[in-house]
């Protein structure tokens, strides 16, 4: 049985003048338990759209989400939440600055549970969180009370991948997770996902703009435009596929040469 369902999924905003604008057009998707799919896509192709439809910031117009075999479309996000990691483009979304780094834990590791009164951060608790954080290789195992706004922005979304697989979710959502760092710290994050990811074996969507990163990270790839997906390759296909391979055929889709990668953002 798939781990994620889509169908037929189809989401509508309004721009306006009483016109609407088609994020998301009738996509279907079906995702493997243990799958890692890049997707791809420029500007407005409605790649972090169907992200959010899935993760249920958003209620789609049309269609299904099924995870694990429960039809979730209708579900609150908060409800969504505890089936479903995220981290977001931006490292100050997915962590509380005031909180501490082991508050933050704390947190993240009570997602989906019942909330009550109950005490702080406990001894085995914090001990798990210094193994944890160790291996990330930042020294945040030795700042666990230090609050989070006083971190990096590659050590805040570094935690906040840990944050988002503390409970080794059904599905993991990367939204562009590595675009607002640097090169020397994106490439840091991107390893420590793949061994996240390897090491859980969780079915993990991660949006990109980086063509190099969608071929050689996870196992497949689907390339979205206007709301539709116009690609989707695995196996010894993808494997031999290049960089100029996936711009010819956005340039194909797009109807125009598109002769950098940069150009997908546009």
């Amino acid at each position: 049985m798939a781990m994620l369902t889509v169908g037929n999924l189809t989401k509508r905003f309004s721009v306006g003048g009483g016109s609407t604008k088609v994020a998301v057009d009738n996509v279907s998707l079906t995702v493997e338990t243990g799958q890692f799919v890049t997707v791809i896509g420029s500007n407005g192709a409605g790649k972090s759209t169907l992200l959010n439809l899935i993760a249920g910031r958003h209620l789609p117009d049309e269609g299904r989400i099924v995870l694990d075999g429960v039809d979730m479309t209708d579900w609150s996000e908060h409800r969504r939440a505890a089936y479903i990691g995220r981290v977001f483009q931006d490292p100050l979304q997915g962590t509380a600055a005031s909180m501490t780094i082991e508050e933050n834990l704390s947190m993240a590791a009570a997602r989906g549970r019942r909330r009550g009164l109950r005490r702080g951060v406990t001894a085995e608790q914090r001990q798990r969180f210094r193994e944890l954080l160790a291996q990330l290789e930042l020294g945040l195992e030795d700042r666990l009370r230090s609050d989070v706004g006083l971190l990096s922005g590659g050590q805040r979304q570094s935690l906040s991948l840990i944050m988002a697989t503390l409970t080794k979710p059904s599905l993991l959502l990367l939204d562009e997770h590595t675009a607002a760092l640097d090169p020397k710290t994106a490439r840091q994050v991107l390893e420590l996902t793949e061994r996240i990811v390897s090491q859980h074996r969780l079915t993990t969507l991660m949006v990109t703009h980086n063509m190099e990163h969608a071929l050689r990270m996870g196992d497949r790839t689907i390339m979205m435009h206007e709301g539709t997906i116009v690609l989707d390759v695995s196996g010894p296909e993808r494997n031999d596929m290049t960089v100029q391979d996936l711009l010819d055929e956005f340039s194909r889709v797009r109807g125009h040469k598109v002769l950098d990668d940069r150009l997908l953002l546009a």
